[in-house]
């Protein structure tokens, strides 16, 4: 029987293998992505394998809980919305601005009728304005507060600060170890 199957299996089983354990690397460097996006998290959009993080705007985060009209709320869960929701007009527009600490492109993306979706995540009171990116998302975010606007009319950790670990009183939850009594 002639071994050329049971071998070309083999290369192809390692080649598969070593393709799997590659190493990650940064995303690459781009300018500019135009076309149908989708929302991962309140913050970062897909176009097909390319991730791009938004410039200057921290939404809540996916799985983050606030407290409004003394009730729980899954604002994480409504920033996505609300991301999804300003980019179902498209095609999108991202404009890189810089990389963030996990290499990952971040840019400010406009929808198709022109609308900064950051600017808009902010101004729904869904994210934090980060003015060290970009400083006139401040003004919009002091309006969102005034008006006490998504998150802003009740209590919630800023997005950096909950990805830390930290949480509203009422969300901590406690970990206890089993121990066996002696």
């Amino acid at each position: 029987m002639p071994a050329a199957p049971f071998v070309r299996a083999a290369c192809l089983s390692v080649a598969i293998c070593a393709t799997l354990h590659a190493p990650v690397h940064a995303d690459p460097d781009f300018d500019e992505l135009v076309g149908k996006a989708r929302a991962v998290d309140g913050d970062t959009l897909e176009f097909g394998f390319k991730r791009i993080d938004l410039w200057g705007a921290d939404a809540l985060e996916r799985f983050q809980r606030c407290i409004v009209n003394d009730q729980t709320t899954a604002c994480g869960a409504d920033a996505w919305q609300v991301i999804t929701n300003l980019i179902a007009a498209g095609p999108i527009t991202c404009k890189v601005q810089g990389k963030n600490r996990y290499h990952r492109n971040m840019a400010i993306c406009r929808n198709a009728n022109g609308q900064d979706i950051g600017q808009g995540l902010i101004a729904r009171g869904m994210a934090v304005a980060r003015t060290d990116e970009m400083p006139s998302y401040g003004s919009v975010e002091n309006s969102a507060r005034q008006s006490r606007a998504g998150a802003w009319g009740g209590q919630f950790i800023d997005p950096l600060l909950w990805r830390r670990g930290e949480r509203l009183p009422e969300h901590q939850t406690e970990v206890r170890r089993w121990q066996r009594d002696e």
